[in-house]
């Protein structure tokens, strides 16, 4: 997977250095066509440039050659005849730059020195992106973390909960990942109750973002976003098969669902629910879920379904269960 990763990056940075450049030039075309005498000046300075370049060769060979002094004075009188041009208009007198995104590496994701080659540091960070887009973190919980969290935005009876739950999960997370780096089964799992609005998508984020850092695969979704993913894969002009999207959810080291409960209850929603807990408490992988519902209310509304209340004890039988209480945006 690193492997992938790296060429992936290398690629995109490529890409993104050639669209730079390219769009660079474009820039630089624009200003010509509104500053022809800027054009003009490039054009003698660089010219002059070249002849200075030919004639300073010949002298050191010891040929016949120009004016050396002359060249570079001529030289000097059209760089300052050039500044003074680029003040009059409010031209930056690096027009002529490409504006990278990173000055370090001009975008090439790599430094060279006379020692060898090194990464920059822009590529730590467009690891972590590319691992948080992998990972299925939307924009809102991308930068959640158990630092950051504000527990002052709950009211005190339920920040005294929040808190409490934040730190029993942490323990539990400490736990998850010392043992999957000693390649150890851990199958226990979460399950995460409270109304809407009370904290759990952002947890999840906290979650994941802790997991990632930690070098641990981790996949988020919301139940019923994955189930219409399932659904479009039904189409002809569909670009993933539904192998493909069990095959990630249900082998994943640490799947987060979001929502759980929110979907349409149906055989359909259940039947791929119980398929995706039952391979992965077959193989021992843990699962962290959030839902507005109790696990009794998922119960009583999957009584009648053979698939929702086999994944009901599934769960109960491999979730160590939290409750957040209050409503954030009651306090916002």
């Amino acid at each position: 997977m690193e492997e992938l990763y790296n060429k992936m990056l290398d690629s995109d940075n490529f890409l993104n250095r050639q669209k730079t450049l390219a769009d660079h030039q474009k820039n630089v075309e624009k200003l010509y066509l509104k500053f022809p005498d800027l054009k003009k000046l490039d054009t003698e300075i660089a010219n002059l440039q070249k002849e200075y370049a030919i004639e300073l060769a010949k002298k050191i060979k010891g040929e016949k050659s120009k004016d050396i002094k002359a060249l570079q004075d001529r030289l000097d009188i059209l760089i300052q005849q050039k500044n003074q041009f680029l003040n009059n208009n409010n031209i930056p007198v690096d027009y002529k730059e490409p504006q990278w995104n990173c000055e370090k590496c001009q975008d090439r994701g790599k430094i060279y020195t006379p020692l060898g080659v090194k990464g920059c540091d822009c590529q730590i960070d467009d690891s972590l992106i590319f691992k948080k887009r992998r990972a299925g973190l939307t924009p809102k919980i991308q930068n959640a973390t158990f630092e950051n969290t504000n527990f002052l935005k709950y009211l005190p009876n339920d920040r005294k909960n929040a808190e409490t739950v934040y730190k029993v999960i942490q323990n539990y997370l400490n736990k998850l990942v010392t043992c999957i780096k000693k390649g150890q089964a851990f199958q226990e799992g979460i399950f995460i109750h409270g109304q809407t609005g009370s904290g759990k998508t952002h947890l999840l984020g906290c979650i994941a973002n802790f997991l990632i850092q930690q070098q641990i695969d981790v996949l988020y979704v919301v139940y019923a976003d994955l189930l219409d993913k399932i659904r479009e894969t039904y189409n002809e002009e569909a670009t993933e098969t539904e192998s493909a999207i069990l095959r990630r959810v249900t082998s994943v080291s640490v799947l987060l669902i979001d929502d759980l409960g929110m979907e349409k209850n149906s055989e359909f929603a259940q039947k791929y629910l119980a398929q995706i807990i039952d391979h992965r408490y077959r193989n021992m992988l843990p699962t962290i879920i959030t839902s507005n519902f109790t696990l009794s209310e998922l119960k009583e509304r999957s009584k009648n379904d053979m698939y929702g209340e086999r994944v009901i004890w599934r769960l109960v039988e491999i979730s160590h269960l939290f409750q957040l209480t209050g409503n954030l945006r009651n306090t916002l």
